[in-house]
């Protein structure tokens, strides 16, 4: 009985056995590969039958009688309106770098505020920020308390009230040879006080001063006037270069301040995309450089409300990207002539992507490339 057994290792693999599902059983025909004749008995036969076997695949399908022929251009390769992937991913990356090295905390370096001086207006006011971004001085933007009491009292005597005390009359202060009219008080039947002019009947004498000029001598000094006025007006003119963002501004702006900035940035770029819109509120590239730092100011996590007020700004640049390529259809000479200070195109796609991005609002490309498609 032993003797009838063998070892595993004396066991001999043959390569014909190896693609068996099962242990054979049945006697096979040892024939050449290239057999194909008729088989004559059942060894050729099993023979014939499990060389074909091994040919054959493992699994099968059905075809599908409903598949369709796949498109000969790729989607990837179709024309698109939007900056690559690529480079999408790149800005991504270098953006949030950029956040995270700014937004860290640093040594040996002060307040960003450390006097009394005002470095920006307050956040509510929506007009004084516009004139600190345009350049315009402190005295316009970050006006003074004297010039605030100044106003208010312009404002109340244009209500027909006395903003001020006999003591504080500036009439009190000119000289008396200065004033042409003496005025004297009467109460009338309210007993209110009224004022009157009682003219002097020795400035109504005819002198050297008051003796009015000949027409003819008058259009010649009216003339000789205006043109000596041109030259001045010209000299006037103001010449504003807009505010750039600074580490300093930077540093004092906080989360809550930059969200309302760029609300303000929202509805300006809103008022000049409008149709009957005013060009008071033209975007410019410094504009976009302030934008570009007030979302790295902004949380990766935000609230509901705020991230619509940041899809809000996305839109708006998307509308400004459509306006600039209208503009440069209807008249293509003229888009190299266009001031540079001027928002670009690639200004646009810097704050989209940004938003996009980095805030996971992906659709916003969908929303893009749809608008684009249509010019």
């Amino acid at each position: 009985m032993a003797s009838s057994k063998r070892k595993w290792e004396e066991t001999e693999d043959s390569d014909e056995e190896a693609p068996s599902y099962g242990r054979q059983i049945l006697p096979v025909a040892n024939l050449p590969d290239d057999f194909n004749e008729e088989p004559m008995d059942g060894l050729q036969y099993l023979f014939m039958v499990r060389r074909d076997a091994r040919q054959l695949p493992g699994t099968v399908r059905v075809a599908n009688p409903y598949e369709q022929p796949e498109s000969s251009t790729p989607a990837s390769l179709e024309q698109s309106h939007l900056p690559s992937e690529e480079w999408r991913k790149t800005f991504e990356f270098r953006f949030q770098n950029f956040r995270q090295n700014f937004n860290q905390p640093t040594i040996h370096v002060g307040t960003a505020n450390a006097g009394s001086r005002r470095l920006m207006p307050d956040k509510k006011d929506r007009d004084m920020w516009w004139a600190f971004l345009s350049g315009r001085p402190d005295s316009e933007w970050n006006p003074t308390k004297k010039s605030k009491g100044k106003l208010k009292k312009l404002q109340s005597l244009g209500q027909g009230m006395r903003a001020w005390t006999d003591a504080d009359d500036p009439a009190q202060n000119v000289p008396a040879d200065t004033l042409t009219y003496n005025s004297w008080q009467q109460r009338n039947d309210d007993r209110e006080v009224e004022q009157e002019l009682r003219m002097d009947v020795s400035e109504t004498l005819p002198s050297a001063v008051g003796t009015p000029v000949p027409l003819d001598c008058l259009e010649g000094l009216i003339q000789s006037s205006s043109s000596v006025a041109e030259p001045s007006s010209a000299l006037t003119e103001e010449v504003l270069v807009p505010r750039e963002p600074t580490t300093a501004l930077l540093k004092s702006i906080d989360e809550r301040v930059a969200l309302h900035l760029l609300m303000y940035f929202t509805h300006w770029i809103n008022t000049y995309v409008k149709p009957l819109g005013s060009s008071a509120h033209l975007p410019l590239e410094c504009h976009a450089r302030w934008i570009f730092f007030l979302l790295s100011r902004v949380d990766e996590y935000v609230a509901a409300d705020d991230m619509n007020l940041l899809r809000n700004l996305a839109r708006a640049c998307i509308s400004l990207l459509k306006l600039i390529k209208q503009q440069q259809k209807s008249s293509p000479w003229n888009s190299e002539i266009t001031s540079p200070r001027k928002m670009e195109q690639s200004s646009c796609w810097i704050i989209i992507t940004t938003i996009a991005g980095v805030w996971k609002q992906r659709d916003l490309w969908m929303d893009a490339e749809d608008i684009l498609r249509q010019l």
